[in-house]
């Protein structure tokens, strides 16, 4: 794979999130796919690794837009950072116990770092901001 293939990849990645094209996502999983959410600490694995996570989002978060704001492609690395915009309308386990549906509006900065091989994930971390949901959806757990 190229970087700009790779860099195509993950563009296309949240493309299919923003559309809720689960098919694309599911084709970037391989049995070996990881998928670290790092505020959790906790990782889900195997084939299913890459959608699973996003459909457990829409769940809570419908409505959820995703926008990239900044992509770079090292190798067969690729770093995307950019802010999720939601309304809650399920409910939200968390590190904080869980957040009650109240239709609340967030805003959550996230830094996604993806290595690929032969046009998969083969691992993700994902980093945002668990405080700043916190402090939107349930100022009086934070």
């Amino acid at each position: 794979m190229t970087q700009l293939t790779n860099q195509a990849i993950i563009e296309g990645l949240y493309e299919a999130v923003n559309q809720r094209n689960f098919d694309y996502l599911a084709a970037l999983g391989a049995p070996e796919s990881e998928w670290f959410d790092v505020p959790y600490n906790f990782t889900d694995t195997g084939e299913s690794a890459i959608v699973r996570p996003w459909k457990g989002w829409f769940d809570i978060f419908p409505d959820s837009i995703s926008e990239v704001r900044s992509i770079v492609s090292l190798g067969d690395h690729v770093v995307a950072q950019g802010i999720t915009r939601a309304t809650q309308r399920g409910v939200f386990p968390s590190p904080a116990g869980d957040l009650l549906p109240n239709g609340g509006r967030m805003e959550v900065y996230f830094c996604d770092v993806y290595r690929l091989a032969n046009g998969k994930i083969i691992r993700a971390d994902s980093y945002f901001d668990f405080y700043g949901i916190l402090k939107q959806l349930a100022p009086e757990k934070a």
